[in-house]
């Protein structure tokens, strides 16, 4: 047997005889303690949040209030709209959803109210002024605009063409740039608090702009009104 085989003989017989030996970790203590300071900083974060959080009851969330702007747009210029409801045979009154008086379109309404009667979108809006929308014809009542209804033609808008669209912009959300619906406008859903709404009958290369009120809705959810 070699010198090399010896030793490795050697070293198999000592594991065989050697007494097993505790695993000790580097460090000792050091890592347990942190853990426990860790979880224990954690606890004390979160007791702390809870502390400083508005107490917001059942009762608060289904109160809250939300404002949103709304402008129609007509071939080249904004419709003049009533700051009280359009009370005629096309108006709905219901709970949840009121033009605020003094500030032409801008409209305060209720998300936990319109979305239980599953009314959270524009068409709880075109309610209040008595519009009716269709994916070609827009129709007003006679104190908007004259009662004039409009069909999609190439026709209109002296001979430029008009095109029924609604664009929105979530001001105080994530991504406010702007989004466009061209069917089923009355199902656009109102989101979030500050929501710009446009119903716009113009010709295809006119580029949306914000509702006029939108500034004066911007005080409105800033001052809590």
């Amino acid at each position: 047997m070699t010198s090399s085989a010896k030793k490795i003989a050697r070293l198999a017989e000592k594991s065989k005889t050697r007494s097993p030996r505790g695993i000790r970790l580097r460090g000792g203590s050091l890592f347990p303690t942190v853990i426990i300071v860790v979880l224990a900083l954690g606890a004390a974060l979160i007791a702390y949040s809870r502390q400083t959080l508005e107490d917001r009851t059942a009762a608060d969330i289904t109160n809250a209030t939300y404002y949103l702007s709304f402008g129609v747009y007509v071939c080249d210029q904004w419709v003049t709209l009533p700051d009280t409801q359009v009370i005629t045979d096309l108006a709905e009154t219901r709970e949840g959803a009121k033009l605020v008086a003094g500030t032409p379109g801008a409209v305060e309404w209720q998300p936990q109210v319109l979305s239980g009667q599953r009314r959270a979108k524009l068409s709880a809006v075109l309610d209040l002024y008595s519009i009716k929308v269709s994916n070609t014809e827009l129709q007003f009542p006679d104190a908007i605009n004259g009662g004039a209804t409009l069909t999609e033609d190439g026709d209109a808008c002296d001979g430029k063409g008009g095109t029924l669209s609604v664009a929105t912009w979530d001001n105080l959300g994530t991504d406010p740039s702007q989004k466009t619906s061209i069917a089923e406008l009355g199902s656009v859903r109102l989101t979030n608090n500050g929501l710009a709404v446009a119903l716009i009958f113009a010709p295809d290369e006119y580029e949306a702009e914000q509702p006029p009120s939108a500034s004066d809705v911007a005080v409105l959810v800033e001052s809590g009104e």
